[in-house]
């Protein structure tokens, strides 16, 4: 039993390691953070506003399924409250909270952005560790022209899990995003991503231990190994 937890750990750091890209940061037109149930990217956002990287932040998510119990309020608003609890001032934040995935995130914020005379070339944009190939794919499809640097916190796969996110939340989740990485670059909807054997291996081996919950679509190849 310890042997199998040991295997699962390691291929769950395998794919965390492949769903981080570490893109490094620079000066940007402003900073875009896709809303989730984890608040601590506010405060790394707010982090990246006090060190001047960048003169505006748009968080940007409706009400989540996942967070719909969490916050009890748009995932935009929440993140909102936390950017001024540290410090950033209202008026450089832009609410976007009506966006409920990747293509709507970036789609209603360039709209809102727009229509306050915002037309960025470069951003900031800031997910969890381990949505950031992801969110990559997704700003590369529907926002080429832009030049993104995306980011999280450097937070540890194993010091990642939280209050009401437990380590297996963690993998379950990771596999599910690595699937709609496969399954959406074929229906178009985000750009290809090269994905090495050692990666797809370590997804196999996740999903015939049994972290299927969150794949997008358990009968597609390759959910069965």
């Amino acid at each position: 039993m310890n042997g199998e937890k040991t295997d699962i750990l390691s291929n769950a750091r395998i794919l965390w390691d492949y769903l981080r890209l570490g893109i490094p940061i620079r000066n940007a037109d402003g900073i875009l953070i896709f809303c989730s149930n984890d608040l601590r990217v506010a405060e790394y956002a707010a982090e990246l506003y006090h060190r001047g990287l960048a003169p505006w932040i748009c968080p940007s998510g409706g009400v989540g399924r996942l967070t719909f119990d969490l916050y009890h309020k748009p995932e935009a608003e929440a993140f909102a409250e936390v950017l001024i609890r540290e410090g950033v001032p209202e008026h450089v934040i832009y609410i976007e909270k009506n966006a409920t995935n990747t293509a709507e995130n970036i789609f209603f914020t360039r709209k809102l952005l727009s229509k306050n005379g915002l037309e960025p070339e470069k951003l900031i944009i800031l997910q969890k560790p381990y949505m950031e190939r992801r969110t990559y794919a997704g700003i590369t499809r529907y926002w080429p022209e832009i030049t993104a640097f995306v980011s999280s916190p450097g937070v540890s796969f194993e010091n990642y899990p939280f209050d009401h996110f437990s380590t297996d939340d963690l993998i379950h989740v990771m596999v599910g995003d690595f699937q709609r990485i496969l399954l959406y670059a074929e229906r178009g909807w985000q750009t290809p991503q090269f994905v090495p054997d050692n990666v797809m291996n370590a997804y196999r081996a996740l999903v015939s231990s049994g972290y299927t919950r969150e794949l997008a679509d358990p009968k597609a190849p390759p959910s069965i190994p």
